[in-house]
């Protein structure tokens, strides 16, 4: 007797190929990672086992393997559906790695929902060249900004990993796509808050079955399907009610220069409108100072960079700018531990 986790909704389509065929397929095409990535997610699902193996980026802690059980996430992927109104034979775009929640969860709410699935590669813009318009599709905020002009294909649109700047958030009011910004980690199975940004929301609501608290200043989710004890987090927010906060930043990123704390993604979200380019506020050893604050771009460092700090005020001003030609990401968030050792590496002339 097959299990709610092997029940395949009849309007499931995968590329256009039934689920069998295509994990068959896949996984002896070994010369394609990302397809055997496709296939091992689609073979550990279908399995008998009751749990399903997943690996975290980092959100609550030290990113690590944790189980979770298969039926959370049907239930997850139901509770999208119904909130984003998904029906089955809506068209679906999966543009994210299959190795991470937001990859894997497209996956299971197409099986779950029978959505009609498109696999494209990972790339930072990856509906610029497509000709089909899509019902459902999730990117990451670097995917948005390369993709802005296109996203008119997209009818409903999450965007995860990392904030939406308010460049970006400015560019998205004048679109007809309905854009979500969306909160979430691997523990909740992907998203378990959405914002509404092309109605300019600025506070994020629960979806359906989750409440949260305030512990201590940091977000505690309640969510009865995923879990039976609160999950809690380490990002700071203002809550609003039981089911609607606003987003300040990770308590575990705080610097401490001078003796003042400083929240590196509140100091972003001032810059964050001035700059084409990704950039993060980081925290160098400093002698008289403990840390000091300093301001590092991918890429290129724009001409207007010292002058955009007068936005802060003067304990905020960055002491130092650094440049890095590219970012390491994790799930769509940039490794910021990645960039502090790479930077103390360059000072220490290693």
């Amino acid at each position: 007797m097959l299990k709610d986790h092997q029940r395949v909704h009849p309007k499931f389509k995968l590329n256009g190929a039934s689920l069998k065929e295509l994990a068959f397929t896949l996984k002896n095409k070994n010369s394609l990672i990302e397809n055997k990535s496709l296939a091992s997610f689609l073979f550990d699902w279908l399995n008998d086992n009751d749990q399903i193996t997943l690996k975290t980026s980092g959100t609550t802690g030290n990113p690590k393997k944790i189980k979770v059980n298969k039926n959370a996430m049907i239930l997850s992927a139901q509770s999208t559906g119904k909130y984003f109104n998904i029906v089955a034979g809506d068209k679906a775009l999966l543009c994210l790695p299959i190795e991470f929640i937001a990859g894997k969860m497209m996956i299971v709410r197409a099986i779950v929902l029978g959505l009609d699935l498109h696999i494209t590669s990972p790339s930072r813009s990856p509906i610029n060249e497509l000709t089909q318009d899509f019902d459902f599709v999730a990117m990451t905020p670097i995917q948005l900004r390369e993709t802005i002009n296109y996203i008119h294909k997209i009818k409903c649109l999450l965007i995860g990993g990392s904030p939406v700047g308010k460049n970006l958030r400015e560019k998205i009011l004048n679109k007809t796509s309905g854009v979500f910004e969306t909160y979430g980690m691997t523990e909740t199975l992907s998203h378990v808050a959405v914002k509404n940004l092309s109605a300019g929301e600025e506070s994020f609501k629960a979806v359906f079955g989750i409440t949260f608290k305030d512990n201590m200043g940091c977000l505690e989710i309640i969510a009865p399907f995923i879990s039976k004890l609160p999950i809690k987090t380490n990002d700071k927010v203002e809550l609003i009610s039981n089911t609607r906060f606003k987003w300040i930043g990770r308590n575990s990123l705080i610097i401490n220069s001078g003796g003042i704390k400083f929240n590196p993604e509140k100091i972003e979200r001032k810059l964050d409108d001035l700059y084409d380019q990704s950039f993060i506020i980081s925290g160098l050893p400093d002698e008289i100072l403990g840390e000091k604050i300093v301001i590092v771009f991918e890429e290129k460092i724009p001409l207007n960079a010292e002058l955009s700090f007068k936005k802060l005020n003067k304990y905020e001003k960055p002491k130092e700018i650094f440049l890095l030609q590219s970012f390491i990401r994790n799930n769509g968030k940039i490794e910021r531990r990645d960039v502090r050792a790479r930077l103390l590496s360059k000072k220490n002339g290693s």
